[in-house]
């Protein structure tokens, strides 16, 4: 993960001292961490339980701009991702997915502008109470379910824990609960692993309508159920996850 790992708040003060000095241009890193949480912000789905914010967002800018980020773009675009996914915890959102910030190169535009699109790589579900805004990006990637995960159809008491079968913490047991809970390293993390395989922020687990969600967040080296690496997935009862080398059973009580 980045180096906003662990920071809660003055986000943009950080982005804007981190860049100091490596960056020359009209739109400093600082103004685009702020456009990106206006957009959050101004994007929202606003549901029962859960405030759900898009997690794909292209940044346009000039060519001049474009130009002058070119040898620093890698390293940019890994800082905001990583703020996107740090200013989500702060507003208490729920992103749909790892967060994904890529740059366009537009030659139309003028210098020290900047336009932001923003969408969801999958669909918030959706609620008779749900307040929803649609983008353009929005159009081109939608989730749906699969009838067949919706096998896990469990009561409100229903939990599910993970069973630590394989690593270096062997044999310890997690119960889920009703709570996202984030997967990783870190010591602040929900669940925490000793496995170095293991990113700081590897991966979140989050309970919805029934379900147990885990969505991948942006980790090293990827998350899998059942040998296949995904982005987001329905757990079933007796999926195997790997974290890393860490090898987990998901078990439904």
């Amino acid at each position: 993960m980045g180096v906003f790992s662990g920071l809660e708040g003055s986000l943009e003060k950080y982005i804007e001292g981190f860049f100091k000095g490596k960056y020359k241009g009209h739109v400093e890193p600082a103004e685009i961490a702020k456009r990106l949480a206006r957009e959050m912000r101004d994007h929202r789905r606003v549901s029962v339980n859960k405030i759900y914010v898009p997690n794909l967002y292209k940044v346009h800018l000039s060519s001049p701009e474009y130009d002058q980020i070119s040898t620093l773009v890698s390293a940019l675009t890994r800082e905001l991702q990583d703020y996107v996914q740090q200013k989500a915890i702060e507003k208490r959102y729920t992103l749909t997915g790892p967060p994904a910030v890529s740059f366009d190169n537009d030659s139309q535009r003028s210098a020290g502008s900047i336009e932001i699109e923003s969408g969801f790589s999958e669909t918030p579900p959706e609620d008779d109470r749900a307040v929803a805004e649609k983008t353009p990006l929005e159009q081109t990637q939608k989730f749906r379910l699969n009838k067949d995960n919706l096998a896990m159809n469990q009561t409100q008491d229903t939990s599910g824990r993970l069973r630590i079968e394989d690593g270096p913490d062997r044999g310890k047991c997690f119960n889920l609960g009703k709570e996202t809970l984030v997967l990783g390293r870190r010591a602040g993390c929900d669940i925490v692993f000793k496995d170095s395989s293991v990113s700081r922020r590897h991966a979140q687990i989050e309970w919805h309508r029934g379900q147990y969600t885990i969505t991948d967040l942006g980790s090293t080296n990827g998350t899998k159920v059942n040998g296949v690496k995904v982005t987001a997935r329905v757990l079933e009862p007796g999926d195997k996850l790997a974290l890393g080398t860490t090898i987990c059973a998901f078990k439904v009580e």
